[in-house]
């Protein structure tokens, strides 16, 4: 089934995240430059969380062995839940969950339209986004809820919380939305990749602040206000780190930056989405150690 994987868009638009996610209105309340230096807050023990965007077989069986060392997982069937019900990732979701590995279903929000990115019906209304994202959470509940389906990873998401709050008001009424279904044990995760205003903390349990390259994370500086969040707040997905000396290094900024969630591979942008695989085995064995604070 590669060919499906193949298919599947990235968590963001990876290169240009951090330019997508800037588009809409200044927050009106006041936040902290992106240029803010880095957190110098060790969080505590980490959890390696996965964007498994790879179809079931020998790699999401890696992934399940690693058991509570991982965090959570996102399922993305074809960019999203897909039409139908599939049986290999039912079987999927129940055993990662079994091993006590919470696994997410992948959403894409599309900015709500404000960069141009239109819904599957060609409308760039954030009106029918709303509904598109919607139909999106009702059929990963209806096709996998049975399977164990922890929670939504909404992907494409905006960064600042717009004039009066438009933006942030958005993804608001999405975590509601999912509580209303599923209730306050849901995990919602947004996705704007980027330094995101601390009125976003209100809209998921996690922000994933910091999605891209390895060397663009060496010069990564967070949110001044993610230094005293909760590190469980906190995701950093990092591909194109090439060797084990490399990612040692990748996971200390992500203690030092407050990320309890973090994610780092060699994987790269060559095939257009650097999360169709898991690191090599002693690679992976090694960032999960070192995660545990091993």
């Amino acid at each position: 089934m590669a060919s499906r994987s193949s298919r599947l868009l990235t968590c963001t638009a990876l290169a240009v995240a951090g330019v997508l996610s800037l588009v809409s209105a200044p927050a009106l309340a006041t936040t902290a430059s992106p240029d803010a230096a880095p957190a110098q807050v060790q969080a505590a023990a980490q959890k390696v969380s996965v964007p498994a965007y790879f179809y079931p077989g020998a790699t999401w069986d890696r992934l399940i062995a690693a058991g509570t060392r991982a965090g959570i997982a996102i399922a993305n069937p074809d960019n999203g839940p897909g039409g139908g019900v599939d049986s290999q990732y039912t079987n999927v979701i129940r055993r990662a969950t079994s091993a006590g590995i919470k696994v997410i279903g992948y959403v894409p929000t599309g900015y709500f339209g404000t960069t141009g990115m239109t819904t599957r019906t060609g409308s760039t209304n954030p009106n029918d986004w709303m509904r598109q994202i919607k139909g999106d959470v009702d059929t990963w509940y209806r096709l996998y809820g049975s399977a164990g389906v922890a929670g939504i990873f909404f992907d494409e998401g905006l960064a600042r919380c717009g004039s009066g709050n438009v933006d942030v008001n958005r993804y608001i009424e999405l975590k509601r939305y999912v509580e209303g279904l599923r209730g306050a044990a849901a995990i919602v995760v947004d996705n704007p990749g980027t330094g995101v205003d601390q009125c976003y903390s209100q809209a998921a349990d996690t922000l994933v602040t910091f999605e891209g390259s390895g060397s663009s994370y060496r010069n990564h500086r967070p949110q001044a206000w993610e230094a005293t969040a909760p590190a469980d707040k906190i995701w950093h997905m990092v591909y194109d780190v090439p060797d084990q000396n490399s990612m040692r290094e990748m996971m200390n900024f992500s203690r030092q930056r407050n990320a309890g969630h973090i994610y780092v591979t060699p994987d790269n942008l060559a095939a257009q989405n650097p999360w169709d695989s898991l690191p090599p085995q002693a690679y992976w064995d090694t960032e999960l150690s070192l995660a545990a604070g091993a």
